[in-house]
């Protein structure tokens, strides 16, 4: 089977993106608000400065990220170089006026939590490890500087480092607890499904038809099952082997539940050969005709290559007390008439 985004997943991609969000636009206010409190001068020229370079990377990565949602961390790692270039071109010239750029130094731990969220725990170390050591090298690069500016560039590093290191525990209690619900519900999954078929197996299918009957009961609506038998099933695993058996079963089993899956059908292998499917909401007419149906899906096409037929039994709920026992009951024993009746048949 391939692998799916789980809903999980799908949810923490929705909160990273939403960070990017925030973050970007609320650079982009910022870059707003100081132009109007604090003009820099006439435009364009007094523009051209790294504080609104930065806010142009901010507006282009929320327009990237919109229109390529799931390839969020290619975007934002354009964008974090983009962020440390720009940042290494205001260095120079904070360490030449004297000063520590305050905006900056805020602007750069924010980017630390982002891209923490945004990279994971080892990804973002390594991506910030690496932002953070060109910034001091740059720094180097211009010093020496004064006991009181080193003094707060120095505090400016210990902060984004204590950021980062706060980020990274926090996201590897994230990542870890992630792994461990992928886990257990890929262990839910296994045993809930059946093995050669990928259908429900027997348990998981009897939850199900019981969960069916009881939604039924409470809405006052019609539900249905379906019990299908493959016909002369030991001759095929006689003759052919019980791997071309299995191939078999597999067949079957897709082509159930490629026919039911868009009306909300449930497939299950009840043992063996046979195979329950579980409609809620569809009453015995329509159960009847779905029933014909998958008939002839299985028996007017070879499956694994040999020609195979199926017998069909349908039931349905006939209210209160009545109970998943009966109903499987009548199915099945509507389908042993249909194999009385000469196979390949529907009762």
């Amino acid at each position: 089977m391939s692998r799916r985004i789980t809903p999980l997943q799908e949810l923490l991609l929705r909160s990273q993106q939403s960070i990017v969000y925030s973050g970007s636009a609320a650079y982009i206010l910022y870059a707003l608000l100081t132009s109007v409190i604090d003009p820099p001068g006439s435009f364009p020229v007094a523009y051209q400065i790294p504080k609104y370079w930065a806010a142009l990377c901010a507006l282009a990565t929320i327009v990237a990220v919109a229109s390529a949602p799931h390839r969020l961390k290619q975007v934002y790692l354009t964008t974090t170089i983009a962020y440390v270039v720009v940042a290494l071109v205001e260095v120079p010239r904070a360490v030449a006026s004297g000063e520590l750029p305050l905006h900056l130094a805020l602007w750069l731990t924010l980017n630390v939590l982002v891209s923490f969220v945004v990279f994971g725990a080892r990804q973002g170390a390594v991506l910030n490890a690496a932002s953070l050591c060109a910034l001091l090298g740059v720094l180097l690069a211009h010093g020496p500087l004064a006991a009181t500016p080193l003094a707060d560039w120095v505090t400016a590093a210990i902060v984004m480092g204590v950021t980062g290191l706060g980020a990274f525990i926090l996201m590897t209690f994230i990542e870890n607890n992630l792994l461990q619900h992928e886990q257990d519900s890929e262990k839910l999954r296994a045993a809930r499904q059946d093995a050669v078929t990928d259908v429900y197996g027997r348990g998981a299918i009897e939850e199900e038809l019981q969960y069916a009957m009881e939604h039924a009961q409470r809405i006052n609506s019609p539900m249905s099952i379906i019990v299908t038998d493959i016909d002369h099933f030991k001759l095929v695993n006689d003759q052919h082997g019980h791997a071309f058996g299995d191939d078999v079963l597999r067949a079957v089993g897709k082509r159930l539940r490629r026919n039911v899956g868009g009306i909300g059908g449930m497939v299950g292998r009840w043992g063996g050969e046979e195979f329950i499917v579980v409609l809620p909401g569809v009453a015995k007419p329509d159960a009847l005709v779905l029933a014909e149906r998958l008939r002839r899906e299985i028996g007017d096409t070879p499956l694994a290559g040999l020609p195979v037929t199926a017998s069909f039994g349908v039931s349905s709920y006939r209210g209160t007390g009545d109970t998943p026992d009966q109903l499987f009951g009548r199915a099945d024993m509507a389908m042993y008439e249909a194999k009385r009746a000469g196979r390949n048949a529907v009762r």
